[in-house]
């Protein structure tokens, strides 16, 4: 695989450059969480990086639940965020605390009254009458100590929405840069806030939830918000998508996913991002939609639609608009070109007809 290759080859070659380019994001997020498994930290030009991804979807999570404090499940889910640290722990004693977790998360998912929880009274304590304190004295500690941060989060719905996650942070994060992304995210809300009078909690965590799920843009702390220069990074490796890489080089480079789905030719066997299986004949319903208006809107009496031929014309455009794309991605190695190519998840996708062709070209002139 690619990231196989990336961990031999990056010890071997500590003054040189190295990218890999991908069609589309998710591609990008998928190697690099394989590449973290192996103990490689990349540089991502992605849509936005991993740790501010990773810190607005903790945000999100907890503001989730302070939208609707009365959801178990979520209150559940914003616990598993404050004790996320722990999936990653490699100590001999992470079994065991994993296990503490699950059940801790579990019992409050199933909580049939969270105020019996959070706000115990006399006769209508939840957690006094789970009778954990002498079988799973842990277990009983964890959800002691969580009621008392969870209390100490409701508290703080009361102040402007910026010092909420301003106050969340400080529970949820311990890292320099985690940190200074909630301080952005904060501004961010604040601003929100003061342009949106009418926005309440559940409007604040939408907004930090479509940055959680990469919907939208928000610059980090990475160079590439102000401009990337590959050769800072020797002895790395730059995941990026092809866009992001225009005016670029790197020694060697990867090209990911150069099949003809990603980068179709035309022929009939070609399918395309924007023409979904469940719509009749395959139809671009964008595309279509568009002639429709322009015909019925048109001053030329001689102006019509023709379905079909709309989906055929994006086909065209999107052709075109690929192949220019791959050209750019070729061009980005100074030394060493990889292409690779892969089957999607059915297993019908084929090597585009470019790659073929620059293949066949290579191979011919191998031989002379």
């Amino acid at each position: 695989s690619v990231a196989d290759s990336i961990e031999r080859w990056l010890p071997e070659h500590p003054d040189a450059t190295a990218a890999v380019l991908v069609p589309r994001n998710w591609r990008g997020y998928e190697l690099s969480e394989a590449l973290k498994k192996r103990k490689i930290e990349p540089v991502e030009m992605l849509g936005s990086t991993i740790a501010t991804r990773m810190a607005s979807g903790a945000l999100a999570n907890v503001l989730q639940y302070l939208s609707d404090p009365q959801s178990a499940s979520k209150l559940s889910t914003a616990y598993r965020v404050w004790r996320r640290a722990v999936r990653d722990d490699d100590s001999d004693q992470a079994d065991e605390t994993r296990a503490i977790v699950e059940r801790a998360a579990t019992l409050i998912r199933k909580c049939p009254r969270l105020e019996d929880y959070l706000c115990p009274r006399l006769g209508r304590d939840w957690l006094e009458a789970l009778g954990l304190a002498d079988e799973s004295a842990a277990v009983y500690d964890e959800l002691a100590a969580f009621r008392d941060l969870a209390q100490r989060w409701q508290g703080a719905t009361l102040l402007p929405i910026d010092q909420v996650v301003l106050t969340l942070s400080q529970d949820l994060f311990a890292s320099p840069t985690d940190l200074a992304i909630a301080h952005k995210l904060a501004v961010l809300l604040r601003r929100a806030g003061e342009a949106h009078q009418d926005w309440r909690m559940p409007e604040m965590t939408e907004e930090i939830a479509v940055i959680a799920r990469n919907e939208r843009r928000f610059l980090g702390f990475s160079e590439d918000d102000s401009g990337f220069d590959p050769d800072k990074y020797k002895g790395r490796v730059v995941i990026s998508t092809i866009h992001k890489a225009k005016g670029l080089e790197w020694d060697r480079v990867y090209l990911m996913s150069v099949n003809n789905y990603d980068f179709p030719s035309g022929m009939e066997y070609d399918r395309y991002i924007s023409e979904k299986w469940f719509v009749r004949d395959s139809l671009n319903l964008e595309a279509e939609a568009m002639a429709q208006l322009e015909a019925a809107f048109s001053t030329d009496a001689y102006a019509w639609y023709e379905e079909g031929q709309p989906t055929r014309q994006a086909r065209q455009d999107y052709v075109a608009e690929r192949v220019r794309l791959l050209y750019v991605g070729i061009t980005r190695a100074r030394k060493e070109l990889i292409i690779t190519w892969n089957t999607g998840r059915d297993g019908s996708q084929q090597p585009a007809l470019p790659l073929v062709a620059l293949q066949s070209f290579w191979e011919a002139n191998q031989s002379q």
